[in-house]
């Protein structure tokens, strides 16, 4: 492996990790809106009743282990498509690679989409294992049957094979695609508002790393919101959305619950990803200073 690769894995793994510690109780109250958002209402609601019901840790941290682990593997793999996707693009559409500050922002948009793309097939049950932890508190005492992720993840592909773990694989590839093309155009074009001629990304302020991590965040998020609300209804196995596709379940959910529906939970996701990316790539990049500082020589931008 090329100590770039190397470098692009660590970097990403670290900041995805900790993004999620951080993000996963507002994540929790998101699953648990999109899920039965009558039942709780409001977010002021749904966190009462989950505390009062539940508990802290119970309640709102329930499922962790998968989405850390995935979130590692996630953001790992995401960066490392990213930057062979941006390189490879530049290389055939425009014959060269151009410095960091000055990629194309056609080739940092086609990019994101690529690696959104490749990195939904690892995420896709993940995501499934982490939405069904988080909303079985909320079943009858019988039908919770998972002790753990690992258990869930068991039970998921004993009774339904690998294709009942990719359940909401389409709306994954969906989001993940159009949300990573926005997500790395937000964040590029934020930082280089901020950055000298000439820098590597590392070298910018670590404001200005929170800064376009957490509008990179709420750029995913608002502008594949609806597709991730069917994915959730797909994963954590409703009964009206069980033997529906994709495209069934978009105009299932608009029919039965309208536009508010469609952007169910939207509040809280976004004030959650802002301070969850600005971690992500703050940590992303401090993680790639200190790969340079200890190895030395020269290395491509990143993000």
């Amino acid at each position: 492996m090329h100590s770039d690769d190397a470098r692009e894995m660590l970097a990403g793994s670290l900041g995805g990790a900790s993004a999620t510690v951080i993000e996963y109780p507002m994540d929790t109250i998101k699953v648990r809106l999109q899920d039965d958002g009558k039942r709780y209402g409001s977010v002021m609601n749904c966190i009462r009743t989950i505390a009062r019901e539940e508990g802290v840790i119970n309640g709102f941290f329930r499922g962790l282990p998968a989405p850390v682990i995935g979130a590692a593997c996630e953001n790992a793999i995401l960066f490392l498509s990213y930057r062979a996707a941006v390189e490879e693009f530049q290389k055939a559409v425009y014959d060269k690679c151009y410095p960091s500050d000055q990629e194309p922002y056609l080739a940092v948009g086609v990019a994101g989409a690529v690696g959104g793309i490749v990195v939904s097939q690892v995420l896709t049950p993940a995501e499934l294992i982490k939405c069904k932890m988080q909303i079985q508190n909320t079943l009858p005492v019988e039908e919770r049957i998972y002790k753990n992720s690992l258990g869930c993840a068991s039970a998921t592909y004993r009774r339904r094979g690998v294709r009942g773990l990719f359940r909401g694989h389409t709306a994954m590839m969906i989001r993940e695609g159009v949300g990573c093309g926005f997500y790395f155009l937000a964040f590029q074009s934020v930082i280089r508002r901020f950055l000298p001629e000439g820098r590597s990304f590392h070298e910018a302020p670590p404001w200005v790393h929170f800064l376009g991590g957490g509008c990179a965040g709420v750029a995913f998020w608002t502008s594949t919101y609806p597709v991730d609300v069917v994915k959730t209804k797909q994963q954590t196995m409703k009964a009206d959305y069980l033997k529906l596709n994709f495209r069934q379940a978009c105009v299932r959910l608009y029919k039965t619950e309208g536009m508010r529906g469609l952007f169910r939970g939207y509040s809280v996701t976004a004030i959650r990803a802002f301070p969850g990316n600005a971690v992500l790539i703050a940590v992303y990049e401090q993680v790639n200073a200190l790969w340079e500082m200890t190895h030395g020589g020269h290395r491509h931008q990143h993000a």
